[in-house]
């Protein structure tokens, strides 16, 4: 019977090691399948990564490849005043050559379904690069093998620096910005005031024509000229707007003389006596005493750096408005308002001494012409000296004969009792014979005249260019 138990017991000992064999083998065999498993899982993950494509691609890719490749896709829109691919390369040199360049993940657009990354320099983003699988879960375990998909370049224009360029000039002056032309196309709707707009002008009802063109961005060299190759001078106003000013080409003046008593207006602002430049009793000068009072000052007005010629009128104190008589030079001549009932009486004296006066002027020196002329003048004046003094000058002189083209005699006006102004126009030919040629010339007048009676007849007194 112990025997039978001792056997049992051998036979339940020999199964149990042949149990714990079989299962340290299979549990071993598990073990291996499993560490094998595990391994070509971690292969598969290593292998399916995206940053292996893109530490490979870092190494084939040269500096100079990457710069290739932010350049040929970048995004810039520049105006018609410069070349986008000329800054760009502008800007690519001076940025980047010499300095490390790395990649990382492209943020907002990197997903584990769509790795994208950013290849950067210098703190700037060169390119974004894009993965695409291989296919077909290829890495195993349901990973995906990655290959370049895409390379896209990231640079623009809003990196740079730019400016915002303003040019103010008169209304129809050509400009240009790096040698094109500016067209009106960047007119704006302000109007700038002129740079050298006087005080006068600031008064007029119409101001000078100024037009405002603003150009930008621009990123490169700025040079701003004109139609006559002037370059400007910018002055920078405030946060990379510049202004340039570009000034009339030439500028007007006017000359106004007239008596006090005229309400003059110059492109609708009316002068005042702080305007004149100073002011003469004109014709009547030297003759106040023999007048006894009643002379009107006569007022000169002038002004430069104009950058219109404005219109000009005059009226007298109850509206009428008077012509002027412009002279060589420009100027413009006001007369007292023309008093008909004096002009009925007073033009045969003025038309009688002034045919005396080219008579006598037109000829050589004779007795009798000299005589009547010097008749009709009042002694001691200025006038009669001059005619007086003037025979030795006249013996010399040619014949002419005279053609009166326009004559006429205007701006008859009494000073007291005793004095009359008046003016002479004309526009006449004068044909002249020499004792070795002859020759003709024209000519274009106008003189004041001033006439004092004295007893019962008027003599001239004043005798005064206007006009030559």
């Amino acid at each position: 019977m112990a025997e039978k138990r001792m056997s049992a017991l051998r036979r339940s000992k020999r199964r149990w090691r042949i149990f714990l064999w079989i299962y340290s083998v299979l549990f071993l065999l598990l073990g291996a399948a499993a560490c094998y498993t595990l391994y070509r899982y971690a292969e598969a993950y290593e292998n399916s990564l995206p940053e292996y494509v893109m530490d490979e691609l870092m190494e084939q890719q040269t500096p100079e490849d990457w710069l290739r490749h932010a350049r040929s896709g970048a995004a810039v829109s520049v105006t018609e005043f410069e070349d986008g691919a000329a800054l760009l390369d502008e800007y690519i040199s001076a940025s980047f050559p010499g300095k490390d360049i790395s990649y990382r993940k492209a943020a907002g657009l990197y997903s584990a379904a769509t790795p994208v990354y950013s290849v950067r320099c210098a703190g700037v983003e060169l390119c974004t690069v894009s993965l695409k699988p291989v296919g077909e879960k290829a890495a195993g375990f349901g990973r995906e093998l990655w290959q370049l998909g895409e390379i896209r370049s990231s640079l623009s224009q809003e990196l740079w620096d730019s400016v915002t360029v303003e040019i103010d000039a008169p209304a129809g002056k050509t400009l240009y910005i790096n040698g094109v032309s500016v067209s009106d196309a960047w007119l704006t709707d302000e109007k700038p005031t002129p740079p050298s707009l006087t005080e006068l002008e600031s008064r007029f009802s119409v101001q000078p024509d100024f037009e405002r063109r603003r150009v930008g961005p621009l990123y490169g060299e700025v040079t701003v000229t004109d139609e006559n190759g002037v370059t400007l001078a910018p002055e920078e106003i405030e946060g990379g707007l510049v202004r340039y000013t570009a000034d009339a080409d030439s500028f007007y003046s006017v000359t106004i003389k007239a008596p006090e008593s005229l309400q003059i207006e110059i492109g609708g602002a009316l002068l005042t006596g702080e305007d004149a430049q100073g002011g003469d009793n004109g014709v009547l000068s030297g003759l106040e005493s023999t007048i006894g009072g009643g002379v009107e000052p006569r007022l000169t007005y002038h002004f430069e750096g104009l950058y219109t010629l404005p219109p000009v009128t005059a009226k007298t104190p109850d509206g009428r408005e008077l012509t002027p008589l412009m002279n060589e030079k420009g100027e413009l001549w006001y007369f007292p308002a023309e008093d008909e009932s004096v002009k009925a009486w007073a033009e045969p004296y003025a038309k009688d001494f002034f045919d005396h006066y080219i008579k006598y002027s037109s000829h050589a020196y004779d007795e009798g012409r000299y005589k009547a002329l010097l008749a009709l003048i009042l002694p001691g004046t200025e006038l009669y000296k001059y005619v007086r003094d003037s025979v030795d000058a006249m013996i010399w002189a040619s014949a002419t004969q005279v053609h009166y083209d326009e004559l006429s005699f205007a701006n008859f006006h009494a000073v007291g009792e005793n004095c009359f102004t008046c003016t002479i126009r004309y526009k006449a030919d004068f044909s002249a014979q020499a004792w070795y040629e002859r020759y003709t010339y024209d000519l274009q007048n106008a003189y004041e005249l001033a006439f004092i009676r004295q007893g019962d007849f008027w003599y001239a007194a004043a005798m005064s260019a206007v006009a030559g």
